[in-house]
């Protein structure tokens, strides 16, 4: 380790382009991954506060909630806890704002409305509860809401948490409310049942219905998985990269020091002692690089508007750092191969 890091320190130049590369690929890798975390996060965030485990669909309905309807008492008392959920695109303005969104009809001791953080809850008709998303958006408490499709008017009685649903900000209303702009979605009819019940699975559904897991629902969500398949693509081929450039650089600076390699040999030096150099520097000037591109991407972070949808994971930026490293200590492999083969008789001439 010392001989490595004295040859850094020596070589500042050199070793700086190949941690200036190192940099600028984890920054990269780092908000590439929290923008994944973000994007999935818009997709499902309303559906993990559910912590639901099974949600009950027409099957001709291709795994859309807007797209089922059924009768409520199909699935009348079926499960160990179950309730409805109601369902309709709106696109709202109170005057200066205009927004899309989906409004939620529910119970009014329905699990499926989150913590409430200004305000109350919704207690009469053409009340609604919206999430935090509009209020970052420009809408108030109190607010006289239009909707695009219906002559109704909806006033802002509370905010909850953040609860996206398909990366939509989210309207919780009562039956009756939904039923005024919807009006096929009568009292006995629901779009869907959301259930929690560990068993669910096992409980026998009319020959038209079908029980979807949880996270079987989430992963059809319309571009969930294709987007978070081409993140994780690219954030692969930024591992790939990495190891290539690494390799590249090592080996080209391995390729100048024949000689060196030649002379230590000569005098005693084992080939893995000299590895172990090799791997030394590596992972010296991976940490230098991963810890400063890590340290920008949160600074990066820290600026971003709330409109990036951007979600960092103490947990798998770790992973991804650790990762890094060792796939530079892989892409350094080949200048170890390269210093096996010097013979320290031609290298010394």
């Amino acid at each position: 380790m010392f001989l490595a890091w004295n040859e850094i320190k020596r070589n500042k130049l050199k070793f700086s382009l190949i941690i200036g590369v190192l940099i600028m690929i984890s920054y990269l890798l780092f908000l590439l991954s929290g923008l994944a975390s973000g994007l999935m996060n818009m997709n499902r965030e309303g559906i993990d506060k559910w912590q639901a485990d099974a949600i009950i669909l027409n099957k001709d309905a291709n795994q859309t909630v807007e797209q089922s309807m059924f009768d409520k008492k199909d699935v009348a008392d079926t499960y160990k806890k179950q309730t409805t959920l109601k369902q309709s695109g709106v696109i709202l303005s109170n005057g200066d704002n205009e927004e899309n969104a989906l409004m939620f009809g529910v119970t009014d001791d329905s699990f499926l409305v989150p913590n409430m953080i200004d305000g109350k809850k919704f207690n009469a008709d053409n009340e609604v509860v919206a999430d935090e998303t509009l209020k970052e958006k420009g809408f108030k408490l109190g607010d006289t809401l239009s909707l695009s499709q219906s002559d109704e008017k909806l006033k802002i009685v509370g905010f909850s948490e953040s609860a996206k649903y398909n990366a939509s900000p989210v309207l919780f209303s009562n039956n009756k409310t939904i039923q005024n702009i919807n009006p096929s979605l009568t009292e006995d009819k629901t779009n869907a049942v959301v259930v929690k019940d560990k068993d669910w699975q096992s409980k026998d559904l009319n020959h038209n219905l079908e029980a979807i897991g949880i996270e079987s629902f989430v992963k059809n969500l319309p571009g969930y998985t294709a987007q978070n398949l081409t993140l994780n693509f690219m954030i692969s081929f930024l591992f790939i990269i990495s190891a290539t450039v690494i390799g590249i650089f090592l080996y080209v600076i391995t390729l100048q020091k024949t000689n060196l390699f030649g002379v230590l040999k000569a005098q005693g030096f084992s080939n893995g002692y000299l590895a172990k150099v090799v791997l030394s520097q590596t992972f010296i000037i991976a940490l230098i690089g991963t810890v400063i591109g890590l340290v920008l991407t949160l600074i990066t972070g820290a600026f971003l508007p709330s409109a990036v949808p951007i979600k960092f994971s103490a947990t798998t930026l770790l992973i991804y750092g650790v990762v890094l490293i060792a796939v530079s200590l892989i892409g350094s492999l080949f200048s170890i191969l390269t210093i096996r083969k010097v013979d320290p008789l031609k290298a010394i001439g």
